[in-house]
Parts: structure tokens; sequence; C-alpha cells
């Protein structure tokens, strides 16, 4: 059985580990042949792969990785295309759209089977039923459209990432994902727990995994990341887990088994999960090269915090936070969600009088800034849906233009935010981030960064967001990269 693992293209800058069919290939047993192609690193992937599968057809499985935005966007048309000249061969998708949305997947006609949630035992099993000519449908883990109905196995456990092998980086490229970033001249990515403990009721990664949260022990992340690092040069780590600092005693045993290495590190955490930790715990983490940590701050209205059920979170949190990192030497990333439904100009009014706060009080602090987009989860939902949104039924709705920038938060296609609203917005996004660029931004020079913060500096003390033609021309002509830009 021959089994390729298909990366789609992601965007142009994004040349990351690419982890999801990395992590499944590992658990692949002996017998199975495989080979990863990885659409951000080869211009020729589609190609490249039709090539593997001509080999031999009807003995081998395609396994496609998916997210939403440009992955579903390349993913969709070449999976029909393949079915068209391979029908024999199965194909496959894992990944959070999949999981989320498998009716819509498993209803079209270029794919035979979703993986729902993890996928390393799940593929296994599926090689082995349709090695053995068994009909895999009804497999834990797995979905399958049938006689016009979706049949869905039951959902497996969640497992500990570290009990399958070691990722096999040998049979990848390495030297093309050591990538020059913020962080370092050859950051590399791991993923050292799956799921989150936490159940906001706005976040996708509730939707998958429901408050569980199952890390790899702290001697097997440093392992991971000494390996990288004596391997392959690596002197920068990007942990891409759901929320990396979730744990206290966990990063702090983290922090002391990486200190000698001289790796500079990112990665997601909680405001009221790190304020609570002790000096102790932050020193060691900044010694240990600690240099930025993404939050989801998401509103600077305490009601819309509630109604997002942040589990107590409150805006003057973020505020200590932002100043507490600063003490160590550590740059907080704040991600904000605005223009919830209960009452979007309000929240969006707020959310911005706070964003000028944490400048106010370190300018280093990164903004990013998103646009609500509705998750299927009780709650924030039930009151968007309430005002008229739906979200599609088939891939070639979710296709369409309508619905193309909606899981990238930049253009929502929700009823209750007009035009006007996400334009103010994003012209307030323009100036904050001509008045302080990105610290994580490799295309801005410094006479740039002067430039534009010399242009933009009448605006933002003023407050006069409206139309910033001037700075967005600019920030076009100097190819500017908003921090979510940089692939963290």
């Amino acid at each position: 059985m021959n089994v390729i693992l298909v990366n789609p293209r992601a965007q142009k800058s994004h040349r990351r580990l690419p982890l999801s069919v990395l992590f499944v290939a590992r658990n692949l047993p002996e017998w199975v042949t495989w080979e990863i192609v990885d659409a951000n690193i080869d211009p020729d992937a589609q190609a490249r792969a039709e090539a593997l599968i001509a080999r031999d057809p009807s003995n081998t499985v395609v396994m496609v990785t998916v997210m939403p935005g440009p992955q579903l966007a390349w993913a969709t048309p070449w999976c029909r295309k393949l079915k068209a000249r391979f029908p024999e061969t199965p194909v496959v998708w894992g990944g959070y759209f999949p999981s989320v949305y498998p009716e819509a997947v498993c209803a079209d006609a270029g794919v035979d089977y979703a993986v729902l949630n993890q996928g390393e035992d799940t593929a296994v099993a599926l090689v082995e039923a349709l090695s053995a000519g068994e009909d895999p449908a009804g497999l834990p883990g797995l979905a399958v459209w049938r006689d016009g109905a979706l049949i869905r196995g039951p959902l497996r456990p969640w497992t500990r990432s570290s009990r399958y092998p070691m990722p096999p980086y040998e049979r990848l490229p390495m030297e093309d994902y050591a990538a020059k970033t913020f962080l370092g001249q050859r950051t590399f990515n791991h993923h050292s727990s799956v799921g989150c403990p936490y159940t906001c009721n706005f976040c996708a990664v509730t939707a998958v995994a429901n408050g569980a949260w199952i890390p790899d022990p702290a001697k097997d992340v440093v392992e991971t990341v000494r390996l990288l690092h004596d391997r392959y040069r690596a002197d920068a780590i990007e942990f891409h887990d759901n929320n990396f600092f979730a744990a206290e005693r966990r990063c702090h045993a983290v922090a002391r088994g990486m200190a000698s290495l001289g790796v500079r590190w990112w990665g997601e955490g909680r405001i009221d999960t790190m304020l609570a930790w002790s000096h102790q715990t932050w020193s060691a983490m900044a010694r240990s090269g600690l240099a930025m940590v993404f939050y989801g701050a998401e509103s600077g209205d305490q009601d819309a915090l509630e109604a997002m059920d942040k589990g107590g979170l409150e805006v003057e949190q973020t505020i200590a936070l932002n100043k507490r990192a600063r003490s160590y030497g550590v740059i907080p990333e704040f991600s904000f969600v605005m223009g919830n439904p209960g009452d979007p100009e309000g929240d969006i009014a707020a959310t911005i009088a706070l964003v000028r706060r944490l400048k106010s009080d370190n300018s280093d602090c990164e903004i990013i800034l998103y646009m609500y987009t509705p998750v299927p989860l009780p709650g924030m939902f039930d009151d968007a849906t309430a005002l008229g949104f739906s979200f599609p039924q088939t891939l070639d709705e979710w296709l369409s233009p309508t619905w193309s920038g909606y899981e990238e938060r930049r253009n929502p296609v929700t009823p209750w935010l007009t035009p006007a609203i996400v334009q103010r917005v994003y012209d307030f996004e323009s100036v904050l981030h001509a008045w302080r660029p990105s610290v994580s931004d490799r295309n801005l020079r410094p006479w740039q960064r002067a430039a534009l913060r010399v242009l933009a500096a009448p605006r933002y003390r003023l407050g006069w967001y409206t139309r910033p033609y001037e700075l967005k021309a600019l920030q076009r002509l100097w190819r500017y990269r908003r921090p979510e830009e940089m692939g963290f």
C-alpha cells in the first residue's frame, strides 16, 4: 500500500514543517510506503503527487490535510481533478475543516473519506481496512458519505502526541524549512500538545477538542527541541500548540531544559493563566530565550468577554499582563476578535481604546485585529443565527467569493456588520501599524519604519483613522506584513 500525504499551499511565505502530515506518517506501519508532498515548498506539487499516484493507482491512498481558506481553495479543485483521473484511488481529507464540516466534505465528488480530529490511529485503521478490501465505513474517527447521508464513526479519544515515534524529519528537505523569522535565522516549528483546556464559545479549537488538553511531558518537548538544534542547527522554535502555556510546572521544566541551547522561542498562552505565574517561572522562561507570546485578548469590552465565555478574563488583566511581560523582556502579541453580535460598534470602540492603552504602556506589544466569525458552538453562535447567519452547505459555497475570506477573519459575511464598520476597523489597523510597525516584519528598513511613524503620528494622536490612503499605499509599496502574516 502506498500513501501520498499532501500539504496544500497555505500562503507564499509559509514554509513551516508540515506537522499534520508528518505526524500521520510517523505512525504508519512498516509495510506502507509513503511520501509527503508539500505545496508550500514545491511549485509542482500537484504534478508530483499525480506522478506518484500514476505508478499504482489502485494500490495508493491520497491523504490531504485541509484548513479553511487557502488550503481549502487549493485542495478542492485538485481533488476533484484527481478523482476524475484516478477514480480507483481513495482521497482522504483530515485536519480542522473536515473535522468541523464533515457533511460538506464527504458529500463532495473529490473526497471519499474524512478523518475527524486526531488522525494518527485513524489513518492506520483506514489503510488496514482498504488493504484488506474491507469497507471502512463506521471506523472510529472516520466519516463517509453513503446513499445521501453521512456515516460518522465514533470519535477516538485524544492521545498524547509523544506516544508515537519521533517525527521522521530525515524524510523531509529540512533546509527548505529553516525559516528566517523575527526569532532567528533557522526557525523550525513543533506541536507539543493537542487541544486546549478552555472552552471559549467563539474558538474553533473548542469545536474540535471540547476542552481536552493532552500535553507531551516536558522531557519529550526538550528532547525534540534538542534534536532540531543539534541535528538541524535550529536557533529558534515556534510552538504551534493551541495553548502551549496551559501548565506552569511543565513550562518551567521546558524552559530549564532549553536554557543551554541558546534557542529563541514563541508560543500561545492565556492571559489570566500566565498572569498568575511566579517570578521564578517567568525568569526561567526569559532566560531560556522566550521572545514572544501570543494571547487572545479578544475584546476591550467586558460584556463581550463574558459573552465569549472567556472563563472570567477581565480587561484589567490584559493591561496587567502587558506590563508584566514587558518587565521580563517578553513581547506580548495580543489578538482581538472585533464586531461581536451583541453590540458590535460598542465592542469595536472599547477595543480600539484598549489597544491604545496597551500601546501607551508598552509600545513593543504586538496587535492583531480580526473580525468575529461564528463557530458552531452554543452561545454567541445562537445570537448569530438569530440575526440571520448560516454556514454554507457545500464546498462550492465555501469557495464562493462571499465566503473565500471568511475563515481568515478579514472579510466577514455576518449580517450585523456593515462594510462601513469593517472599514473603520481596518483603517484603524493601517494607522496603528504605520505608527508602530510590527517588530516581526522583516521587509521594512529602519528609514521606512521612521517614515511611516512620522506620517502616521498626527493621525494616531488625533484619533483620525478615516481613509489613510497614503499609509496604505506605502505599506503596499514596501510590502509591510502584519504580525498574523508572519507564519507564527
